[in-house]
């Protein structure tokens, strides 16, 4: 039977709670915890004061709120308190509690991950215009990949060194001064003016390239990871909060049930 002293402690407990006063409350619950241990309303109190919530209905509306209170200790030191009747349901509030703190968790980790995508786009968006640096202008005024211009360049110069062969071959043939000559000459130069400029103007802006793209290909499998990760815990964290909805649904109904048959 609950006195009157008991009575009006557990009206304190319920107003702080309704005001957010959540320390106080916690206080007044244990004030009558001390005399009666087993007291299921001052358990139930001391459970919403630690989780921070105003009543049992703000249970299912947790979710919306912008921060997360959690206190373990709290929610054992009920659960070993209460009665053996009373014992499962505090269970079940525990069980409740710990699942928000992983969704709490899975969600922390999501949005970490997030920061970590921005962050490695941030970096290839970065280096891409430092790759740009490194492009040269073609005939026609347009900035190309070093790339492109380089290949053709020491193909076409080594094909003119090439080409000179024939053409001395011939002129020792004839074992005179003709036009083959000046041909063979004209391939010559030329292709070590293509080759060479490839090698000393464009090879450099190639390696730079190279490096670049090296770095980017790292970069691009890291944001496929942190993506992947990003997915997986989004499908874990929906799993969970439809669990944690159905859960809060049934149990705020079972402690309507509960209290009633209690007052």
């Amino acid at each position: 039977m609950i006195n009157i002293e008991e009575h009006q402690m557990h009206e304190t407990g319920e107003t702080q709670l309704s005001k957010g006063e959540f320390l106080a409350a916690v206080d007044s619950f244990n004030s009558i915890l001390e005399k009666a241990p087993h007291d299921f309303f001052a358990l139930r109190g001391l459970l919403l004061a630690s989780t921070h919530l105003a009543d049992m209905d703000e249970l299912a509306r947790e979710d919306k709120r912008k921060g997360f209170a959690y206190n373990a200790v709290l929610i054992n030191e009920a659960i070993e308190s209460a009665s053996e009747e009373d014992r499962e349901y505090f269970k079940e509030f525990g069980r409740i509690f710990s699942d928000k703190k992983k969704l709490y968790d899975l969600n922390h980790e999501i949005n970490s991950l997030k920061e970590e995508q921005k962050r490695i786009q941030s970096q290839i968006t970065l280096h891409n215009r430092d790759r740009e640096l490194y492009y040269v202008m073609d005939k026609h005024g347009q900035m190309k990949d070093p790339k492109v211009t380089f290949f053709p360049l020491v193909i076409v110069g080594g094909s003119m060194l090439l080409l000179s062969l024939p053409f001395f071959i011939l002129h020792a043939n004839l074992e005179t001064y003709d036009v083959t000559q000046g041909i063979a000459w004209f391939c010559v130069i030329t292709g070590i003016i293509l080759a060479g400029c490839s090698f000393i103007f464009i090879f450099p802006k190639v390696i730079g390239v190279n490096e670049i793209d090296k770095y980017l290909k790292v970069l691009q499998t890291e944001l496929v990871q942190v993506e992947e990760k990003i997915r997986s815990l989004e499908t874990e964290a929906d799993k969970l909060s439809d669990c944690i909805r159905t859960s809060c649904r049934d149990f705020v109904m079972k402690d309507k049930l509960k209290t009633s048959n209690q007052s």
